[in-house]
């Protein structure tokens, strides 16, 4: 956006201010209205029977929620609200604690995102039976996600890891100029400055020369980094863009969930991933936290296609223009487009391929799971880089299992925080892993961004979801997992250069923290699904 005298005008975090003061009233006054009437009331029975219902509101709640559908640590961290805030923890827990607003709502959103997958979906019951010949752990996570998630298996595809934003961002730059159909780009973080302006500088000239272009982008994630009606000026520039779940000043359930993906897929042909937004800290090109420690992930070939079905289907739930049959779902795969695909692909023998994404409200929890399948079906060694790190019990406990079966387990974390509350959260943990042999190594040289887990020389994962709780059950995600192949070396020498320039964590240092500091920690472990 820019004012009268041409200079681009920076953009303002005002709205988002706006938003969360406006829900905060909202809360407020819901909980006021609905309380006011007892306490202007000076009748004894009338008094005596708010409190009778208080007590009913809260112990049934309390009994909804331990009988619900979810892990255990959002139970506890509901319960504690609603007996810390009596009536107005009730309120709160009815007004936010859901995904989503009804089961009608949640059914057709559900349908419009399996459509799609299933619809792009490619058979990869004979590539799942190569990987089972090879590595039977290995096909067990595959054909999980393969069922639950929609997510093909793919074989006879190109891949290159860049370990740094900075080492990637060129190669974006130099396949976006190939581009000669479409682009679909889907971004938890857009923002105006040195990187995402040279991209769009592409998109604009790409318009120009017919290329079906598609931006999404997450509202609240890019507040404050573009414009507010951003999505006004890519539409008048040709590109059709869509801000996904755009913050609402007023009481909402589904500003809940974000779209915390990052895709970029260039004529079904080209697709890039990983933990990098557009943004110039991701490159480095303005540094906040000393070196922003992630990666990109290029892939050339058939799967790309199961990148492509992640934004198609996502597309779909939010565009007014959705992608409406097969056939046009179809259109956009490999198969259709290969010949956009000029250079030899480099491909190796027994390498696969497996994007999945993570829906918020389809009843399963696919990222996590294929978490502790890894887990579970380590052998030698569990290498895990996130930057929070908040596990819920089932993961804490996948881990610790590890470590006492003889497994080498080695978590690295950041060295210097991006948010002080959730880094302090993280630390909390600290003491459960170290005590157990859990190994944990901090950063140093900056944050450290990457969401990647290695196990065994055989099996690699990175991607978008992070080790915390808005990862793996609030929020649209999407991961990259790789079945032995270079790709496994390179994630694992990245892996090694990071471990020799982080510090290790003592034990000691943790258990014998100030008595105020560990009752903080228990605290945010117990609110920590709500952080």
């Amino acid at each position: 956006m820019r004012d009268k005298k041409g200079e681009k005008r920076k953009p303002s975090k005002i709205r988002f201010f706006i938003a969360a003061l406006v829900f905060l009233l909202g809360t407020i006054f819901i909980i006021a209205l609905l309380v006011l009437p007892f306490f202007i009331s000076t009748n004894l029975y009338v008094l005596v029977g708010f409190v009778v219902f208080l007590y009913l509101l809260n112990t049934c709640l309390a009994v909804f929620i331990f009988n619900s559908k979810v892990q255990i640590n959002f139970k506890l961290s509901w319960i504690t609200v609603i007996v810390l805030l009596p009536y107005a923890g009730a309120i709160i827990y009815l007004l936010y604690a859901n995904k989503i607003t009804t089961k009608k709502k949640k059914k057709l959103r559900l349908n419009k995102i399996n459509l799609e997958l299933w619809a792009g979906k490619v058979d990869s019951e004979d590539v799942l039976k190569e990987i089972r010949e090879l590595n039977a752990d290995s096909w067990a996570i595959a054909r999980y996600l393969y069922k639950q998630s929609e997510a093909s298996v793919f074989k006879d595809s190109e891949a290159h890891y860049y370990k740094l934003g900075q080492y990637g961002y060129p190669h974006i730059l130099e396949e976006l100029e190939k581009a000669k159909r479409f682009i679909f780009i889907e971004y938890f973080i857009i923002e105006d400055g040195f990187m995402f302006d040279k991209i769009y500088t592409i998109l604009k000239n790409k318009v120009k020369d017919g290329v079906d272009v598609r931006l999404i982008y997450d509202d609240f994630g890019s507040v404050g980094k573009v414009d507010a009606h951003f999505f006004k000026r890519a539409r008048a520039d040709g590109i059709k863009c869509f801000a996904f779940n755009r913050i609402r000043p007023f009481v909402d359930v589904r500003q809940n969930s974000r779209d915390h993906r990052k895709i970029i897929v260039i004529d079904g042909v080209r697709g890039f991933t990983g933990g990098c937004n557009l943004a110039d800290e991701y490159i480095n090109k303005k540094l906040r936290f000393g070196i922003w420690k992630d990666n990109f992930v290029l892939i050339k070939g058939p799967a790309v296609t199961g990148l492509t079905n992640l934004f198609v289907s996502n597309w779909s739930l939010i565009s007014r223009d959705p992608i409406k049959d097969v056939d046009e779902i179809k259109k956009y795969s490999y198969e259709n487009n290969k010949d956009c695909l000029t250079e030899e692909i480099q491909t190796e023998p027994n390498s696969y391929i497996q994007s999945y994404g993570e829906v918020p409200f389809d009843g399963e929890d696919g990222a996590k799971t294929a978490y502790l399948q890894m887990i579970a079906r380590a052998k030698k060694y569990i290498y895990l880089s996130t930057p929070y790190l908040t596990p819920d019990n089932e993961l804490l406990n996948a881990l610790i299992t590890a470590a006492k079966s003889g497994i080498d387990v080695r978590i690295i974390t950041p060295g210097i925080p991006d948010k002080k509350m959730v880094y302090s959260l993280s630390r909390s943990y600290y003491s459960s892993f170290l005590t157990e042999g859990v190994k944990i190594y901090e950063y140093t040289p900056g944050f450290n961004h990457a969401k990647m887990i290695l196990v065994d020389d055989e099996i690699a994962m990175t991607g978008t979801v992070n080790f915390d709780y808005r990862s793996l059950y609030l929020h649209f995600e999407n991961g990259i997992i790789f079945y032995r192949g270079h790709m496994i070396q390179d994630i694992k020498k990245d892996f090694e250069e990071m471990l020799n320039v982080s510090k290790m964590q003592s034990e000691n240092e943790y258990i014998n923290k100030p008595l105020i500091r560990r009752i903080y920690w228990c605290i945010l472990r117990i609110l920590s699904p709500l952080i």
